[in-house]
């Protein structure tokens, strides 16, 4: 979903949506403000419900030799979430690493394939940031971030209950799924 898509949804909560206008609203106030309400929500619900990203490392060279490399890791990285090693047949390897700050130094005799699995750090929404921008978040998060936003922009208008925006928004967080994978367990036939 872009930004634009969900700028519409959070208009169209309010009552302030307007097909016929550029910037989908016709009341300038919101239209000055609501890339910067996006900005901090967007931030918050990618913290809640991480972005997650794999980056090839290292790749498989035929060759072996003494001491480690150094690689950068990712600049937009938030969290390593693992590092695997694989071989050739992509089976999971015994890694040689370390880490040091932002870089992570592999040793030079580990001839596998080095993938890093991490969060990363959404692209922050600014001013500038155009509706075709499309969302880093998933969809599940993409349709609660619009209550988020109604709830910010509704709260500076003292004529306004925003109160019913804010009640949802926290409903719809609370029974909010982060789990990247669900456990499950094979039973087979035996003895105890």
């Amino acid at each position: 979903m872009t930004l634009g898509e969900n700028k519409k949804i959070t208009l169209g909560l309010i009552e302030e949506y307007s097909k016929t206008n550029t910037a989908l609203t016709d009341d300038e106030d919101i239209a000055m403000r609501l890339n910067f309400a996006y900005a901090t929500n967007y931030q918050e619900l990618s913290q809640d419900k991480k972005i997650i990203k794999t980056r090839v490392l290292k790749e498989i060279s035929g060759e072996s030799s003494e001491g480690y490399t150094e690689y950068s890791l990712p600049n937009n990285m938030y969290q390593i979430k693992r590092i695997l090693a694989l071989d050739e047949n992509n089976n999971v390897m015994e890694s040689d690493y370390y880490l040091l700050g932002k870089k992570i130094y592999i040793s030079n005799q580990s001839d596998y394939q080095y993938i890093l699995e991490y969060y990363q750090y959404p692209t922050i929404i600014t001013e500038q940031t155009p509706d075709t921008f499309m969302l880093e978040i998933d969809q599940d998060v993409q349709m609660i971030l619009p209550y988020a936003v109604a709830n910010d922009i509704l709260k500076v208008d003292p004529s306004a209950d925003y109160s019913a925006f804010l009640a949802e928004y926290q409903r719809k967080k609370e029974n909010l799924d982060t789990r990247t994978e669900i456990p499950s367990i094979t039973v087979e036939e035996g003895v105890l």
